[in-house]
């Protein structure tokens, strides 16, 4: 993945919350927005964004796009699905709930883990979404519990603000809106 910033045109077509910034991946395929102070760092096939310099104290919003084919995506059983991109990854002392939002042609499940941290002595949060739309995208958070009050408001941002499959074909005007 890499990273382009663009100059928007004088009369653009894009909206955010003051103070956030939009990302668009791969054309539109998946959109939402972030604080625009946040550092984004691409990977291969993802893409983190940091609220600091990477480093023990930030905290890491990741999100990775998968392009399934539509049958296979509509058959998917998302609730295990989620489940199971946690599978061996840590060992939480809780896990939440399953929480569900339904819009349009949208489906995010997520949850959250938490644990206790012995080697810094702090409890550290998890928390994953599955969204599937025509494809599937994974966003995760990872954070210290004691700031929760500052990052728990982003991620419900960034959820809020997911839009999956609307094409964008001139990033400095924006989605084409009808």
């Amino acid at each position: 993945m890499s990273i382009e910033r663009f100059r928007l045109r004088n009369k653009h077509n894009w909206k955010s919350k003051p103070g956030y910034s939009i990302c668009v991946l791969n054309r539109g395929q998946v959109r939402f927005d972030y604080p625009e102070t946040w550092n984004v760092e691409p990977k291969d096939d993802s893409l983190l964004l940091h609220d600091l310099p990477p480093s023990l104290e930030s905290c890491d919003l990741g999100v990775s796009v998968f392009p399934v084919p539509g049958e296979l995506v509509r058959d998917l059983p998302i609730e295990d699905s989620l489940r199971s991109s946690l599978a061996g990854e840590r060992k939480p002392d809780y896990q939440s709930e399953i929480h569900r939002a339904e819009r349009d042609d949208l489906e995010i499940v997520w949850l959250e883990q938490g644990h206790f941290d012995v080697e810094h002595k702090r409890h550290a949060r998890f928390r994953v979404a599955l969204a599937r739309g025509e494809i599937i995208c994974l966003v995760s958070l990872n954070y210290w519990a004691d700031r929760a009050a500052i990052l728990e408001p982003v991620w419900d941002e960034v959820l809020r603000t997911l839009v999956m499959g609307v094409p964008v074909d001139d990033p400095t005007a924006g989605p084409l809106v009808q």
